[in-house]
């Protein structure tokens, strides 16, 4: 565990040490910000619902959370500093760990600044708290499998643009599944429906903590980030 929280402070620090973390937050809040009172003017609707601003933080992590994960192992690998992290008395689970937890604890402070939005919806109408609640936990959910994900794509190439490339294609993916099961045969829509990132997502924006969907979420945190750890087992077998 010491391992793993001096990773986390390391990786955690160097987010804010460089532009990575006054780039990345500002981003989201502009983009959230931006669709929801712009294009989809969330005052405007006579109705206070969350469901935009939890719709377009989603889209959101799509392209963040990848640019946030993509440096946590390719960069060591590019200038060498994993090599020199692999002599260390650390395990690949231990660096894993550590990365991933800083690169979720950065993408949940810029979820927790979004707090305004409920806050303010809260003083002109009549905002229901459960689906508040269920969508803020959807996010976090959805924002670690993310993380998950791009901290497997990283640890898996030395390139920071084949990592962000390929965290991107597989978020959308499970997220865009979603968007298409009224085209999916029904013979196979349960299936389709439980791999579907939206679909879990749109189920805990309602309100419905439904234990299939953090099962869901936590396996495929618990996947990506073993695969991680094989990728960097691998290379240092090699």
């Amino acid at each position: 565990m010491r391992n793993v929280l001096a990773i986390y402070r390391r990786e955690l620090s160097s987010c804010f040490d460089s532009p990575l973390a006054y780039i990345v937050v500002p981003a989201f809040l502009a983009i959230v910000g931006g669709f929801s009172l712009w294009f989809s003017d969330i005052f405007a609707a006579g109705v206070a619902t969350m469901r935009t601003v939890f719709f377009w933080s989603a889209v959101s992590y799509l392209l963040l959370i990848p640019a946030v994960t993509m440096r946590l192992f390719a960069e060591e690998k590019r200038t060498g500093s994993l090599e020199l992290l692999v002599t260390l008395p650390i395990t690949e689970g231990e660096m894993v760990a550590g990365k991933f937890l800083a690169a979720l604890t950065l993408m949940s402070l810029a979820l927790a600044l979004t707090v305004t939005y409920p806050v303010t919806l809260a003083s002109l109408g009549d905002l229901d708290p459960g689906p508040v609640l269920g969508g803020y936990l959807g996010l976090f959910m959805l924002g670690a499998a993310f993380c998950a994900i791009g901290t497997a794509a990283s640890a898996g190439s030395s390139n920071q643009i084949v990592a962000f490339l390929g965290a991107l294609l597989l978020c959308m993916l499970h997220f865009a599944t979603g968007f298409a099961l009224a085209r999916v045969p029904a013979s196979i829509l349960p299936v389709v429906q439980y791999l579907s990132f939206d679909y879990h997502f749109d189920s805990l924006a309602r309100g419905v903590v439904d234990t299939r969907s953090l099962v869901f979420y936590g396996s495929l945190v618990a996947l990506f980030l073993h695969l991680a750890v094989f990728s960097l087992q691998r290379r240092r077998l090699g």
